[in-house]
């Protein structure tokens, strides 16, 4: 597994960045069609996202609470079918300044097994992974300073 970490910092409390992160409505996306959990989030709780694909193909993919220390961290693994592997995402909020560090860490097998790979397939892999928690922790700054 590799460890890829992108942080930001964001100019809002880490009690409004916890709020959002560990909400349902921070899944939600123009492929996301469904969220539900199986209960209030916390730790343990399971949570169902339904996303339809380009091709118009629906995918449930389910995750659960794995890290939840109110306004500090949340964590969530998410389960994979074969080939892909199981991805844990782990948000650590550190208040800094007048607003909050956050560090997005995700847990990945870069190239499952069984899968083919070619020399430099792990670097594109994580280069591409990143780049799009970057954009991500983007998006989370705007959205909590907006």
């Amino acid at each position: 597994m590799a460890l890829i970490e992108v942080s930001t910092q964001i100019n809002a409390s880490p009690e409004k960045i916890f709020d959002y992160v560990s909400s349902l409505d921070s899944l939600k996306s123009d492929y996301v069609i469904k969220v539900e959990a199986d209960g209030p989030i916390k730790l343990g709780t399971k949570i169902k996202t339904t996303v339809k694909a380009m091709n118009g193909v629906e995918n449930v993919i389910t995750s659960e609470v794995i890290a939840y220390e109110k306004n500090k961290i949340y964590g969530s693994k998410t389960y994979a079918a074969p080939p892909a592997s199981d991805v844990i995402s782990t948000y650590i909020l550190e208040p800094e300044g007048k607003g909050t560090k956050v560090t997005l860490q995700t847990e990945a097998q870069l190239v499952p097994p069984g899968m083919p790979s070619m020399p430099g397939m792990e670097d594109m892999m994580k280069n591409q992974m990143v780049a799009g928690y970057t954009a991500a922790l983007g998006t989370l700054k705007k959205k909590m300073e907006g």
